[in-house]
């Protein structure tokens, strides 16, 4: 290493003399800043920062001793040499009461400066070497008691009631009121394989580790550790609330700085560290309701979704709703019933992710055979049974099944609605077809509903619904067709073809054609309207 030394004198002819006397490089010296004055000196050692300090002992503005009692009082570990006529060597003396290296008489010489350096370079050496081993010793000892101290609370997690008498032994806890348990874990949304590769994962754990510990500098009354790849912070406090303030804070930075998604787990409030392993297990419960609450979030042991004030229904009900719906085409009744089924799953879940895929599986399998009784053909399990529940399994959160449910509902409605559709149209043709051929007859709406096996009310709205008329507007349209045409084609009498088009009174189907054609059909014939 480079030792960084700092020249001082107000005479500029000593300054170009010591910078030449010696081979500074040589000696593993850097000149990295010179003064003319005291107070100049001053400024020079804030900015440069200098391992060595050579300086005349008397200068304008503030003496050396000024200087090295400063840094003294500062304790600042900088080697000083001054530079002293032969008049001032008792003031060199008292120079050396403050920790001056050695002084330098004017005029220096070069053997004189050289020993001086190498001596100041050797003791500089040792100091830096010394400091670097005893921090290193610091390190692993800090090290070592970090291990020792996760240790200790993976054992009382895990129920060690000895790990608790240690690590009050170790001074690392205090006796506090409450003792709870913090556990954080990242969100990955895709709920099978890790969407990380190994490399990644230790750049977040790393990370993550470092965001708790900055959080947590300060606060004497918390510990972190490592668990089952989660990130546990044991706390103790005096006032309920405190370690959903720490999650709240820890979260926040968390989203803000690293840009990622975490869940943390808050279990319940415990009197004494030796109780320690029921918080930690109620935090670990916790960490389980995100499937249902949602991801990046704070979930607390014990506290009630109060959200939840729809009435509780038996889920068999339910599902005969969304069937009824479903063959009514009722669109918003089903609409209601998927959503009240939905969350009484949830809730009968108990937090069991199994236990509400289960539910979601059997109500989709029962629609289809409800379906597949009406003749609707859903397909649901076309890809076999297995694939359908992969994909339910595969959701992060509740929230994705119920959207998958949502539109596994909303396909069968909209199969029935096609089937319904299609299904009218040939009906309707039907109808069209027969009134076609039979308009002469005596043809009634009701005659035409039972026709197709359709009750009159419904016929009637079913009619209108695809014609934009109803029966009997159509009706008489059709036969004041044909009406025209025998009019126009034909020299039948007016009777005649009010008979042909299933009209007998004359009179009334004058009335009816000139309410559609704006004459009478005899004027409409002389008009000669082609």
């Amino acid at each position: 290493m480079q030792i960084r030394v700092l020249l001082a004198d107000d005479e500029p002819v000593i300054l170009r003399g010591l910078k030449k006397l010696i081979s500074w490089e040589a000696l593993g010296f850097t000149i990295v800043g010179e003064a003319n004055d005291g107070n100049e000196l001053r400024q020079v050692i804030h900015d440069c920062r200098p391992d060595l300090i050579i300086s005349d002992i008397s200068m304008p503005g503030c003496s050396g001793i000024d200087v090295i009692r400063e840094l003294h009082e500062q304790s600042r570990q900088i080697k000083v040499v001054f530079i002293s006529a032969y008049q001032e060597f008792a003031y060199a003396r008292q120079a050396i009461q403050y920790g001056a290296l050695d002084y330098l008489v004017k005029p220096v010489s070069k053997k004189h400066l050289e020993d001086v350096v190498s001596k100041a370079a050797s003791l500089i050496r040792q100091e830096n070497e010394g400091e670097r081993t005893k921090e290193m010793l610091n390190h692993y000892e800090r090290k070592n008691r970090t291990v020792t101290i996760e240790e200790l609370l993976d054992g009382l997690m895990d129920g060690d009631k000895r790990a608790a008498g240690q690590l009050i032994g170790m001074g690392a806890i205090a006796l506090s009121r409450y003792t709870g348990v913090c556990l954080l874990e990242t969100d990955e949304e895709t709920g099978g394989d890790s969407r990380w590769e190994e490399r990644e994962r230790k750049l977040v754990h790393f990370a993550l580790n470092n965001i708790i510990k900055e959080t947590l500098e300060g606060r004497d009354n918390c510990l972190m550790f490592h668990k089952d790849g989660r990130f546990g912070i044991l706390t103790q406090y005096e006032q309920l609330g405190e370690p959903l303030k720490l999650a709240q804070d820890l979260h926040g930075k968390i989203n803000v700085f690293l840009k990622l998604k975490v869940s943390v787990g808050i279990g319940a409030a415990v009197s004494g560290i030796e109780a320690a392993d029921e918080s930690y297990r109620l935090a670990l419960e916790a960490l389980k309701t995100k499937y249902f609450t949602g991801l990046n979030g704070i979930v607390e042991a014990g506290v009630e979704d109060v959200a939840y004030a729809c009435e509780i229904h038996n889920i068999t009900e339910l599902q005969s709703g969304i069937v009824k719906a479903l063959s009514s085409q009722n669109k918003e009744q089903l609409i209601q019933t998927t959503g009240q089924l939905m969350d009484v799953v949830k809730h009968m879940a108990g937090g069991s992710k199994h236990l509400a895929i289960t539910n979601v599986y059997n109500t989709i399998l029962l629609l289809e055979q409800e379906m597949e009784s009406i003749g609707v053909q859903i397909g649901f399990f076309r890809d076999g049974q297995g694939s359908l529940l992969e994909r339910l399994s595969s959701h992060a959160t509740f929230t994705g099944v119920v959207d998958e449910f949502t539109s596994i509902v909303q396909q069968a409605f909209d199969r029935i609605a096609h089937k319904l559709a299609n299904k009218e149209i040939t009906q309707l043709r039907q109808i069209k077809a027969y009134m076609e051929e039979h308009y002469a007859e005596n043809i009634t709406l009701e005659s035409m509903a039972a026709l197709i096996y359709m009750n009159p009310y419904y016929f009637s709205s079913f009619f209108k619904k695809h014609t934009g008329k109803n029966f009997k507007q159509y009706l008489t349209e059709e036969r004041m067709k044909h009406a025209l045409r025998l009019l126009l084609e034909s020299e039948l009498m007016i009777y005649e073809i009010a008979e042909r088009v299933g009209y007998n009174n004359a009179r009334h189907f004058s009335d009816m054609f000139k309410k559609v054609y704006g004459k009478l059909p005899q004027e409409y014939r002389q008009s000669g309207v082609k």
